[in-house]
């Protein structure tokens, strides 16, 4: 390249890195971008999850299945409940995932249809949980939980072990 052509080009780096440093910045830990979109993602299997759990599910070609959230035969219509799976080689291998919104007074009366249905309960700090009594599920290890819900205040979650409700973490 010849002196004149970087010497040409030179100022439109310059001038283009500038722009791209100015006024562009991500904010810093505890700011607020005032560019950004205040609307929150929609709900669904990809996003109620861990961003980067969700991608690797999808690497390894499964794809999800979304239904509306379901607590037996009680439906909360602004939930979301999810089967992940390799629908495309039809593998009898799966995980769920679900979230939905719930007010207080249903809560208390879906934790009692659980517990009244056999489903163990366990009440850990601003969290209770209800899990498949291990004794009615066969592919449990000692010691494992099973489907289990998470009840907070305003939500809950669904996941198909105790431990993958980590993986939750949509709050609306």
């Amino acid at each position: 390249m010849t002196a004149a052509r970087l010497g040409a080009i030179a100022p439109l780096a310059l001038l283009l890195t500038l722009a791209a440093c100015s006024g562009d910045a991500q904010p810093g830990p505890g700011q607020v971008d005032p560019a950004a979109d205040e609307t929150p993602a929609p709900m669904t299997c990809e996003t109620i999850i861990r961003p980067s759990f969700s991608e690797e599910l999808s690497s390894l070609g499964w794809t999800a299945k979304s239904e509306a959230f379901r607590i037996g035969a009680h439906e909360l219509a602004d939930g979301i409940q999810c089967v992940w799976g390799d629908y495309e080689h039809g593998t009898d291998i799966a995980q769920m995932y679900g979230w939905a919104p719930v007010e207080a007074e249903e809560a208390a009366e879906l934790q009692q249809y659980l517990e009244d249905n056999g489903w163990l309960r366990e009440d850990e700090g601003d969290y209770v949980y209800l899990t498949e009594n291990p004794e009615m599920v066969h592919y449990l290890d000692e010691g494992e939980y099973g489907m289990t819900y998470q009840f907070a205040d305003g939500w809950v979650a669904l996941a198909d072990t105790k431990q993958g409700l980590d993986l939750v973490t949509w709050r609306g």
